[in-house]
C-alpha cells in the first residue's frame, strides 16, 4: 500500500508567508475586520471545507462507500467485458445500466491496482479485493458530512496578510481540491497570518441554479440553506409512500435471491401490496407501511415471503428509482408508470373489486354473464342463470404497451377470454381492452337485481347402497351463485311450503330423498321473495373397466392346482353392498345364474387350462352389469428351486473357546423357507431321509467341531428335498481395518452384496456409499433406495449401520452390523445381535 498527499504546495505556500518582511514594497490597504476574516475552524471554513470535500458518494456504483472515490480513469470488468470509466459522464451511464437491468449487486470486478481519493483528498493505492473491502467495512460506520448539493463557481481568491495586516499576497484558487487544501494549512499556519475572501463570490445550487454573496454571512448562510435541501431528500415517509402509491414497481436488483429480480410489487392505497410475477404465475397480497426512525426511513413489507419480508432501509431514492438495505442485502426497485389512462394501475385494481362487471364482446355470448374481481387474485363469472360458476384467476402489470388485465387458469371461456388485454380505456364505471383484434368491454354492476342471480337448478347424484341418494342442496345451488346482494335462502319439499316460508330442510348438505324435485325461496331484506325450482336426480356411479379378461397362473401336479379366483379382481373396488362378484364353470351357468362356484377362494380346476366366467350383479335388480373371463393354467414347478439356487453355509467367530460353537440353522435358507409346507433339521442324512431324530431346537443348535454338516429335510406339496448346511467356525477381524480404513475403502469405489447367509439372492443390489453426506445408495436395474449409513468403533472392532433402508428383500440388512473380516476388497459382516447372520460385500471400482 502506499499513501500520496497533494498538499505540499500549501505547506510551502504559509512557508513562503514567513519571509514577507523581506519584501521591497509592501502594499497597505484596510485593515479587515472579523467578519471579513476567514477563521481556521470557525463556523464559515468548516461549511467551506464540507462544501469542497471530495464526495466520495458520487461513485458508490463502483465501490459502494461514500468516504471515498475512486481515482478515475479505472478498469472495470463486467460479464467477462473489459471497461475504461474515464468521467462523470461515464459512471452516470453504468449506474442507468445498473438500475435498469437484472444485473446481480455484484456486477463488476476492478482491475487492480486502483487508487482510492478521500474526502480530505488523501489517496490510498489498494492492490486487491480484499484490501478495498477493508476501507469499504470502516467507511460504513464513518459519517459523511460532505455537502453536495451546491459548489463554488470558479476561480475565487483569497487576500493574505501578514500580523501588521499588511497585504502580502493574492491567493487564486481554480478547484475543489485546491480550495479544500487551501482552507486545511489554515489550521496547520503557526504563523500570525490572516486570510480575507474576496467578493463577490457565485454559488451553484444542484437545479442549476445560483446565487452571488457578497460577504461572510452571506456565503454561510447560502451553504446552510444548500445543505439543510440536502438533508431533506426525496426518502421522507410521506414522500415514500406517495411515491410507491403512484405506480408499479419492478425489483431490479436483489442482492441475496436473484430470483427475486423481475417482480413486480403494487402498492394500494389500503396498506397492502401486491406480488406478481411472470404474468399469472402468482398473485400475493400482504401488508406494508413506511416509517421514520432515528432519522432514517424505513419501508415495512409484511409477507410469506420470508426473505422479502421486513424492514428495508431506504439509502437512496429519487422519483424513478428507490434502493434499500436490510442487513447485508440490497433491493433496488424502478417504478413502471402507465400512460395515456385515466387511471392508475392502483386505480383499477381498486374499481373491479367494488362491485360486479357486466361484459360483452359484442358477440351476445356473455349476455347474462358477470364477473367479480377477488382481492386474492381469483375471477368468478356466473354463467347463465347462475346454474354453474366458472373460475380462474387474474392480475394486473405493465408491459411496454401500457397496463394489462390477464385471465388465467379458466375453468371455461379459455378462447374468448384467458390471456394479456391491454386496457385501452378506463373510467370508474366503464373499461375496454383489446387483445389483437378482439376487443372485451367491462361496465360496472353495482346495483343488479337480486333475484336475477338466480335461477332453477338440477342436481345429479350417485344411487347409494338402500338406492337413495343424497344431495348437498346448499352447495349445488346457492353455494354456486355470486351475488353481492343480502338474501336469506331456504329449502322445502312442496311449493305451497315455500311460498309460505314453513316447513325447511333442516339438514341441506345431506338431504336422502326419492322425491324429484324441492323448491328453493330466496328472500330479499325488504321481504320479497322468490322462488325457484330445483331438480333431483340419480344414476348409477359404478365403473366396471377395471374387470378385465384376465388370466391366473399356478404350479401344480399332473396340470391341476387350487386357484384364488377373486385374485382377478381384487385391485377393483365396486359397493359389494350393491355389487356382487359371481363366478361360473361354465357361460350357460352365468347367463342361467346357477351353480356359482363356492368358496372362490379355493377352486380345483378340472381341465388345464379352463375358463372362468365372471359376473358382476347387481344384488336389487338382480341384473348383470358386467361380463368377464378368467384363464386358469397350470405349469409344472420346481417347488425347491430357491432351495437348490445356493450352498448354504453358517459361519460363527470363533470366541476363543474350545467349543461346543452355537448356530441359528434356520437362516441358512431364510429366504426360501416361507414357500415350504414343512421344515425339519438333522444330524445325518439317513435321519433326514427317514425323518426321524430331528434337531429339537434349531435356532439355537450345539456343535463341537469347527466344521460340520447337518441336514434339512424341505417338504412342499407332499414332496421332499433334503439339503447340506455347512457349519464352520472362522477367525473374525482379519485384517484389523481401523473405522478410518472402512469409511475409506466403502466410499472409494461401488459395493456389491456377495452373499446373505450363504444365498446371492441379494446379489443384484448394488451399494455406493457417500462420503459426508451419510447416504448409501441402493439400486439395482429397476429401483433405487437412499438409506442412511454410519460407523463407530466398538471393544470387539468396527460397527456399520445402515438404517431407512426399504425395497424387497434388502430391508434385512438394516441394523448394526460387526465387520469380523476386512480385505481391499471384502467385507464380511456379522449381526451383532445374532452373529450367526453375515452379510459379505465385494468391492468393484472401474
Amino acid at each position: 500500500m502506499k499513501i500520496k498527499s497533494k498538499y505540499l504546495f500549501i505547506n510551502f505556500l504559509f512557508v513562503l508567508f514567513c519571509f514577507t518582511s523581506c519584501q521591497d514594497e509592501i502594499t497597505q490597504i484596510e485593515n479587515p475586520n472579523d467578519q471579513e476574516t476567514i477563521v481556521s475552524n470557525s463556523t464559515l471554513a468548516n461549511l467551506m471545507s464540507r462544501t469542497t470535500a471530495n464526495f466520495g458518494a458520487a461513485d458508490d456504483i463502483l465501490d459502494s462507500a461514500s468516504c471515498f472515490s475512486v481515482e478515475l480513469p479505472v478498469t472495470i470488468v463486467i460479464s467477462d467485458i473489459t471497461i475504461v470509466i474515464e468521467t462523470q459522464s461515464d459512471l452516470q451511464q453504468l449506474e442507468s445500466l445498473y438500475n435498469e437491468s437484472s444485473i446481480n449487486d455484484d456486477f463488476l470486478d476492478f482491475v487492480f491496482p486502483i487508487s482510492i481519493i478521500f474526502n480530505d483528498y488523501s489517496q490510498i493505492v489498494i492492490e486487491n479485493e480484499d484490501e478495498l473491502q477493508g476501507f469499504v467495512s470502516e467507511c460504513g460506520s464513518e459519517e459523511n458530512d460532505a455537502i453536495e448539493c451546491v459548489d463554488f463557481v470558479y476561480p475565487i481568491s483569497f487576500s493574505v496578510f501578514n500580523a501588521g495586516f499588511n497585504l502580502i499576497d493574492t491567493v487564486i484558487i481554480e478547484s475543489d481540491e485546491a480550495l479544500y487544501g487551501f482552507l486545511n494549512g489554515l489550521e496547520e499556519d503557526e504563523n500570525a497570518v490572516v486570510v480575507s475572501l474576496n467578493f463577490p463570490v457565485t454559488l451553484e445550487y444542484a437545479n442549476g441554479d445560483t446565487v452571488e454573496v457578497n460577504t461572510n454571512q452571506d456565503l454561510a448562510e447560502a451553504i446552510e440553506l444548500a445543505s439543510d435541501d440536502c438533508d431533506e431528500d426525496d426518502c421522507t415517509a410521506e414522500s415514500v409512500k406517495l411515491n410507491l402509491k403512484e405506480c408499479q414497481w419492478k425489483i431490479m436488483t436483489y442482492s441475496s435471491f436473484p430470483e427475486f429480480v423481475g417482480i413486480d410489487l403494487v402498492f394500494y392505497s389500503n396498506d397492502t401490496f401486491a406480488i406478481f410475477q411472470d404474468g399469472s404465475s402468482f398473485n400475493v397480497v400482504s401488508n406494508w407501511s413506511v416509517i421514520s426512525t432515528d432519522g432514517e426511513t424505513y419501508l415495512y413489507l409484511e409477507t410469506e415471503f420470508e426473505d422479502l419480508g421486513g424492514d428495508w432501509k431506504i439509502v437512496e431514492c429519487d422519483d424513478n428509482t428507490i434502493q434499500f438495505t436490510k442487513g447485508e442485502q440490497t433491493m433496488v426497485i424502478n417504478q413502471v408508470c402507465e400512460d395515456d389512462l385515466n387511471c392508475s394501475l392502483t386505480d383499477i385494481s381498486s374499481i373491479l373489486q367494488q362491485c360486479p362487471w357486466d361484459f360483452s364482446d359484442g358477440t351476445g355470448n356473455f349476455e347474462n354473464d358477470k364477473m367479480i374481481f377477488n382481492a386474492n387474485g381469483d375471477v368468478q363469472i356466473s354463467e347463465g342463470m347462475a346454474t354453474s360458476a366458472i373460475g380462474g384467476g387474474w392480475n394486473l402489470s405493465v408491459s411496454d404497451e401500457g397496463i394489462l388485465l390477464t385471465f388465467s387458469d379458466l375453468t371455461a371461456f379459455q378462447e374468448s377470454l384467458e390471456g394479456d388485454w391491454l386496457i385501452v380505456e378506463c373510467d370508474t364505471d366503464r373499461i375496454v381492452l383489446h387483445k389483437g383484434d378482439q376487443t372485451l368491454v367491462l361496465e360496472q354492476n353495482c346495483n343488479g337485481d337480486l333475484f336475477s342471480c338466480f335461477g332453477d337448478f338440477e342436481i345429479v347424484e350417485c344411487t347409494q347402497t338402500n338406492n337413495v341418494p343424497v344431495f348437498n342442496l346448499s352447495a349445488n345451488t346457492i353455494g354456486l351463485v355470486i351475488c353481492t346482494e343480502s338474501f336469506v335462502p331456504s329449502f322445502h319439499e312442496t311449493l305451497n311450503d315455500a311460498e309460505n316460508n314453513t316447513n325447511p330442510i333442516e339438514i341441506t348438505e345431506t338431504y336422502g330423498s326419492l322425491v324429484a324435485q324441492v323448491y328453493l325461496r330466496i328472500e330479499a331484506s325488504n321481504g320479497d321473495y322468490e322462488v325457484f325450482n330445483v331438480y333431483l336426480n340419480s344414476e348409477s356411479c359404478a365403473n366396471f373397466d377395471c374387470f378385465i379378461n384376465t388370466q391366473i397362473t399356478a404350479c401344480g401336479i399332473d396340470g391341476f392346482a387350487t386357484f384364488n379366483l377373486t385374485e382377478a379382481n381384487q385391485e377393483c373396488g365396486p359397493d359389494l353392498a350393491i355389487y356382487g362378484i359371481y363366478y361360473y364353470g361354465s357361460e350357460s351357468d352365468l347367463q342361467n345364474n346357477v351353480n356359482p362356484i363356492n368358496p372362490p377362494e379355493s377352486y380345483t380346476n378340472l381341465y388345464n387350462p379352463t375358463v372362468i366366467y365372471a359376473a358382476v350383479l347387481n344384488v336389487y335388480s338382480n341384473i348383470i352389469e358386467h361380463i368377464f373371463t378368467i384363464d386358469l393354467i397350470v405349469e409344472d414347478c420346481n417347488y425347491f428351486e430357491c432351495f437348490e439356487s445356493f450352498d448354504a453355509v453358517i459361519e460363527v467367530c470363533d470366541d476363543g473357546s474350545d467349543g461346543p460353537y452355537e448356530f441359528n440353522l434356520p437362516i441358512a435358507f431364510a429366504n426360501c423357507t416361507p414357500s415350504a409346507d414343512d421344515i425339519t433339521y438333522y444330524e445325518t442324512l439317513a435321519d433326514a431321509n427317514s425323518d426321524q431324530n430331528l434337531i429339537a431346537n434349531p435356532s439355537a443348535y450345539s456343535a463341537s467341531d469347527v466344521s460340520s454338516i447337518v441336514y434339512v429335510r424341505v417338504e412342499i406339496q407332499n414332496q421332499f428335498e433334503i439339503f447340506p448346511i455347512q457349519l464352520t467356525v472362522v477367525t473374525c477381524n482379519v485384517g484389523n481395518c481401523t473405522e478410518g480404513d472402512i469409511n475409506g475403502i466403502l466410499t472409494e469405489c461401488l459395493w456389491n452384496v456377495a452373499s446373505y447367509n450363504g444365498s446371492d439372492n441379494l446379489s443384484n443390489y448394488n451399494f455406493h456409499f457417500e462420503q459426508n453426506s451419510g447416504i448409501v445408495v441402493i439400486y439395482t436395474d429397476t429401483i433405487t433406495i437412499d438409506a442412511t449409513w454410519s460407523t463407530s468403533q466398538a471393544s470387539d472392532g468396527v460397527v456399520i449401520d445402515f438404517s431407512n433402508v426399504t425395497g424387497p428383500n434388502i430391508q434385512a440388512i438394516n441394523g448394526s452390523w460387526l465387520v469380523v473380516e476386512c480385505t481391499e476388497n471384502q467385507l464380511v459382516l456379522h449381526n451383532v445381535n445374532d452373529s450367526s447372520i453375515e452379510i459379505v460385500l465385494d468391492r468393484t471400482c472401474e
